[in-house]
């Protein structure tokens, strides 16, 4: 299967439909479309970040860069509605875009023969999300448009109109 082109686009296009809703919502990143639960944009980032390193741990072998951040936006963590002992939005949001452009980098250096690697101790039920790499990049993608989904939510609730891009 060759699909290298698709998996830059898809990463690319889910980054630039991300990046400006979290940018717009640095004046409200407690606002959740739920009062007092749900995912507000502080946790949406902090989760995003987590989840970068997630994916270099898994296809890399490596300890995840950010596994300090794991009990407060990792896998079954909650929103803490204040965001109490969570690091400053801005520094989150750097973090990310700095991870962007590394990953982005790693995925254009990565020939179509590298993506059909096996990510190892993939659960059966997961390998067609995981099981490659070619799956670990794509995931990336949806996995970043789903929580776009959610910042976008997180806009309404603070009243603001749609955010076309």
């Amino acid at each position: 299967m060759q699909s290298k082109s698709v998996l830059i686009l898809a990463n690319r296009q889910s980054a630039g439909l991300v990046f400006p809703l979290l940018d717009d919502l640095q004046s409200a990143v407690l606002v959740s479309p739920i009062s007092g639960t749900g995912n507000h944009a502080h946790w949406l980032l902090g989760h995003l970040v987590f989840s970068e390193g997630r994916y270099r741990e898994m296809m890399e072998e490596i300890v995840n860069p950010c596994e300090s951040l794991h009990d407060r936006f990792g896998g079954g963590s909650q929103p803490d509605p204040n965001a109490t002992g969570y690091p400053p939005y801005e520094e989150l949001l750097s973090r990310l875009r700095s991870m962007d452009e590394e990953f982005m980098a790693w995925l254009e250096g990565t020939s179509e023969e590298e993506l059909d690697r096996v990510v190892e101790g993939v659960p059966p039920q997961f390998e067609l999300y995981f099981g490659t790499w070619r799956h670990m990049f794509l995931m990336r993608a949806m996995h970043w448009m789903n929580h776009r989904g959610q910042l976008a939510d997180c806009r309404r609730a603070a009243g603001r109109p749609p955010l076309m891009i």
